[in-house]
Order: structure tokens, then C-alpha cells, then sequence
């Protein structure tokens, strides 16, 4: 195992990222404190193959990732296919082991677990004829863990969305849906499924966004960053919006920016704060060969409503998974470059003193 320290960011780091406030959701502009706290990054073992696209979740005390995009000789989109595949990675035993195949591959799956299940929510399915398929199909791991059944499905077919859950509620926000031509739009959704098997409309977040970042932090939902979508798709925003969801008043409020717009990032609760990390930007019109990748590591503190700057990654990630056990955050797969490009493998596991 390889460990790596790494220091917060100088100002002047910091700074150069500022420059990318064009990028932000209504022009924000503002400045971030700097963590003093030390990061440790150690290298874990790999992924039996690159992998990104994904959400992860914790189940069990293991960590589940199911679907993504994986290289293909049959590729749907740019060299890349979804799989069916399920990774399991045992913190106890340090190793990856095969779980059951989903019924259907699928990449952006989302995933959410709760005390008694296991839950593949939605995402693409993909094709010669469409490589962004969304579904409204919900998997859950069957009791003895050995395969996938299907059960009450979405009230419509969604990806790109935000899973987590409060309690034994699982919250799906969001993401993309079809419009009645069948064509991906942005969407502000907000479901909440049940008593395993019932799916409820809440209150829809403030902003249509997909490919936002989001996690539950003291039974409150956090919604940060993400893109917008142009309705031909021909344009793509990256926001530094967040807002915070209080199931007890059915409402959202509008919480301090992340200080650099990213897509692609995922949000993680640690410590009664919340982790940032990487992400993506399209580049003009779009264009995700002309983007650019992150490697930022920002943390909110919700009692301040602020942001820290807490170092970077070794390396810059997008569509990567994301969980926290113990003191501990693991880092799985993604892509190191925009879009379908350079696809990881790789996972690490980030603590700090």
C-alpha cells in the first residue's frame, strides 16, 4: 500500500482556481478558508478493470459499486459500454470480490442502501441505437445477497440523479428524464421510496441540475454543484449552486456556493461535514474533449456555512464512486479526463490528522 501526504492549498492555488468563476451558477463569486490539517492518501487495491460512471454505496460494513461504463470492443459511446457487473470491496480483508450480475447492464446506476437493503436505481441502458436510455427500474439485492430482483419501479425513468437516504426513506433528486420526444432533459425532481415498496413526490429541489453531488448529513439532504443541459443539448453549464433539504418541513434552502463549479463530483458526510471531491467542466458549448478534470478536495461545514480548501487528489477524478466508513473516505474508479477518456481502475482511501 502506498501513502501519500499532501497539505491543504496555498492561497495562491486557490486563487488560480477562483478564475473559473464564469463557470458558476448566477455569477457567484467568493472566496474559501484554507483547512490546516494534513491529508493522508494510501493507494487500495484496483478495480479488476477500469470503470467509471458510478455511484457506490455502503452495505453491510462493504462497498457496493453495481453498472458503469466499462472499455468495450462493442462500444455504445466513445470506446466505453455499460456492464452488469457488481464490485465488492471488503475494508476487513483489503480485496475486491464479484457480486451478483445486474438483470440488465446499465452505467450511471445509482445506488442507496438503508439498514435492511440494497437498492440500483435507475440510470442508462445503452445501445447501437442510444447509449443514454434512461430507466425507471429499481434493483435490490435479494436477502442472501446472491442476485438482483426488481422491485417498485421509479414513477419515471431517471439518471444522473442524487441516491441517499434519511432513515429507511431513499431519496432520488433530480437528474435526467425523457420528455415525451424521448429526449433527455434536466430535471428538479424529488422522490422518496418507502417502506421498501412506495414511492412518494416531495418537495422538487429549487433548480433543475443533473450530475450534481449529494449526500444526507444529519437527517438533512445536501445538493451541490452540477450542470445544466441546454434542451438540444448542445451547451452544457457547470453550477456552484447548493441548497439543503429538511424532510421535517418539506423544504429547501439555498446554502453557501462551492467555490469552483464542477459536474461529475461526489459529496460524501464525514465528521459532521461534508467532502467534495473532484468533478468536471465541458468545455465551450459543450464540448467535453475540450474540458477539464478536477482534483480539488473541498469541505462544508454546516454549523458555518463554510467552505475549506483541503489539498487535492494524486490524481484528477470524475464519475468516480464515493463513501465514508469509519474515519475514512474511499475513492473508486472514474476518469482522470472529461467525458469517455482515460477510465480508472484505481481506488485510495483519504484520511485526515
Amino acid at each position: 500500500m502506498r501513502v501519500f501526504v499532501t497539505m491543504a492549498l496555498s492561497r495562491r492555488s486557490f486563487i488560480k482556481y477562483s478564475s473559473l468563476a464564469s463557470l458558476t451558477f448566477g455569477g457567484v463569486n467568493l472566496t474559501a478558508k484554507e483547512a490546516n490539517s494534513s491529508l493522508s492518501v494510501s493507494s487500495l487495491p484496483s478495480l479488476e478493470m477500469p470503470l467509471q460512471e458510478i455511484y457506490s454505496a455502503v452495505f453491510s460494513g462493504e462497498i457496493y459499486v453495481a453498472g458503469g461504463f466499462i472499455p468495450s470492443d462493442t462500444a455504445v459511446f466513445f470506446g466505453l459500454s455499460p456492464t452488469k457487473q457488481t464490485h465488492i470491496f471488503s475494508p476487513k480483508e483489503q480485496n475486491w470480490r464479484p457480486g451478483p450480475n445486474l438483470p440488465e447492464a446499465r452505467h450511471h446506476l445509482g445506488m442507496a442502501s438503508n439498514s435492511n437493503s440494497l437498492y440500483g436505481i435507475g440510470g442508462f441502458f445503452g445501445d447501437s441505437d442510444s447509449a443514454w436510455q434512461a430507466r425507471n427500474t429499481v434493483y435490490k439485492l435479494s436477502s442472501e445477497y446472491k442476485h438482483w430482483i426488481e422491485t417498485s419501479p421509479l414513477p419515471r425513468p431517471l439518471a444522473e440523479s442524487i441516491y441517499t437516504n434519511i432513515g429507511e426513506n431513499i431519496h432520488v433528486i433530480g437528474g435526467r428524464a425523457p420528455d415525451e420526444q424521448s429526449k433527455n432533459r434536466d430535471t428538479n425532481s424529488h422522490y422518496v421510496l418507502t417502506r421498501g415498496d412506495h414511492w412518494e413526490q416531495v418537495a422538487p429541489a429549487s433548480i433543475k441540475r443533473t450530475s450534481a453531488g449529494g449526500a444526507t448529513l444529519n437527517n438533512r439532504v445536501y445538493v451541490v454543484g452540477g450542470r445544466q443541459v441546454s434542451d438540444n443539448g448542445s451547451k452544457a453549464r457547470n453550477l456552484t449552486y447548493a441548497e439543503v433539504y429538511d424532510p421535517s418541513l418539506d423544504k429547501w434552502e439555498k446554502i453557501r456556493p462551492l467555490p469552483q463549479a464542477a459536474a461529475g463530483l461526489t459529496v460524501t458526510p464525514l465528521n459532521n461535514k461534508l467532502i467534495v471531491t473532484g468533478g468536471e467542466a465541458f468545455g465551450p458549448n459543450g464540448n467535453w474533449k475540450t474540458g477539464t478534470a478536477f482534483n480539488n478536495i473541498w469541505i462544508y461545514d454546516p454549523v458555518t456555512d463554510d467552505w475549506n480548501n483541503q489539498g487535492q487528489l494524486p490524481q484528477a477524478r470524475h464519475g468516480h464512486g464515493a463513501v465514508a466508513l469509519g474515519e475514512s473516505l474511499y475513492l473508486i474508479g472514474g476518469a482522470s479526463k472529461v467525458g469517455p477518456q482515460e477510465t480508472l481502475a484505481s481506488a485510495i482511501q483519504l484520511r485526515w490528522s
